[in-house]
């Protein structure tokens, strides 16, 4: 789940830092536990932010049943200060997760690290930090980050693979543009280092706090796949942007690209993604409806048809209580390749 955490503390004679992308407010990406001040252990306790998660899921579709997974997890947010300026941001995002597959219900465990990172505060104002651990890719919609650990998810990990890494970048806020700039390992929540992947990625954009943003995002590097153990060498560039009006938020992406595995030709890839939403004033509602269209050809066609995949989806989420949510989506592919429709429902319970 991403953090949330108040703005940093601002010298008398320096206007207030820009909110960094970290800290999201509202709804269930808000952390809301904290501390008493003082005591034997304020050093820890003081501005830390905390959550603990616990969530059951069952995706069903028409063809093969249903499968149901359950995680457990403490998400938690520290700000070191002084008096006279913040110096960094922890987060701590640690998860078990438990799947069971049907029809043999064969059941697995996993642990995972979400987020894991410290961003020190090389400038006051936050023109310059550096972030270290395992951190989100800054690439398109990944930034900011409104959608952790949620049915609801962004174009990020089908387009490159990947939505997380292990690594450093180096970031900034101010009033006209926030950047970061990242070099992470390329094999996602595990630090892997078969094959020697390696992930270059950056984005650089207008405050998220204005009504309108816009970003250019680029990638290059050779991406571990989790599923077969294979390197993909991957170059991305893209461009995103957001309008935010009352209630309603309207995202998109577009971005473009190679792939190339070992062992098979280059590929074109294009993907484009739309999200649209709509919430009520105080968050207890989340109605959202996304398009993703998918393409490919190969590299050497460069006038050959391309091959395309698009899926439109629809999803709600709603809070019951202070502490429960409930979600629900359904996904259903618009191009003819056979995939079944697939229906999710996820109950949610944060207590702070």
């Amino acid at each position: 789940m991403p953090a949330a955490g108040s703005p940093p503390n601002a010298e008398a004679d320096t206007p207030p830092q820009y909110q960094s992308p970290e800290r999201s407010t509202g709804g269930l990406d808000t952390l809301r536990g904290t501390f008493q001040e003082g005591g034997a252990l304020s050093l820890i306790t003081e501005n830390l932010r905390w959550a603990v998660d616990i969530a059951g899921r069952i995706k069903t579709n028409e063809d093969s049943g249903f499968t149901n997974k359950q995680f457990f997890g403490i998400d938690l947010l520290k700000v070191v200060s002084t008096e006279k300026r913040d110096i960094g941001t922890l987060i701590v995002q640690l998860y078990v997760d438990r799947d069971s597959e049907a029809p043999a219900f064969r059941e697995t465990w996993d642990f995972k690290v979400r987020e894991f990172h410290f961003n020190y505060h090389v400038t006051r104002r936050g023109g310059v930090n550096l972030r270290i651990g395992h951190i989100q890719i800054p690439y398109g919609l990944n930034l900011p980050p409104i959608t952790g650990g949620t049915l609801r998810q962004f174009d990020t990990g089908p387009n490159l693979g990947h939505k997380v890494d292990w690594g450093t970048s180096i970031n900034g806020v101010n009033p006209n543009f926030v950047y970061e700039v990242a070099l992470t390992r390329g094999s996602g929540f595990d630090y892997k280092d078969k094959g020697d992947p390696y992930l270059v990625s950056g984005r650089i954009g207008t405050p998220n706090q204005r009504p309108f943003v816009l970003g250019a995002s680029a990638l290059h590097g050779k991406v571990l796949n989790f599923k077969n153990g294979n390197i993909i060498n991957r170059t991305r560039i893209g461009i995103d942007a957001r309008w935010q009006g009352g209630p309603i938020d309207a995202l998109a992406q577009v971005s473009l690209g190679q792939d190339n595995s070992i062992g098979k030709p280059k590929t074109d890839i294009a993907n484009y993604f739309l999200d649209l939403s709509w919430r009520t004033p105080a968050d207890s509602l989340l109605l959202y409806a996304q398009g993703r269209l998918s393409m490919e050809r190969l590299s050497a066609s460069s006038q050959g048809a391309w091959t395309k995949k698009s899926v439109l989806t629809v999803g709600a989420q709603l809070a019951l209580a202070r502490h429960y949510w409930i979600s629900a989506d359904y996904q259903h592919e618009l191009t003819r390749s056979g995939a079944p429709d697939v229906v999710r429902f996820e109950l949610r319970y944060r207590f702070f």
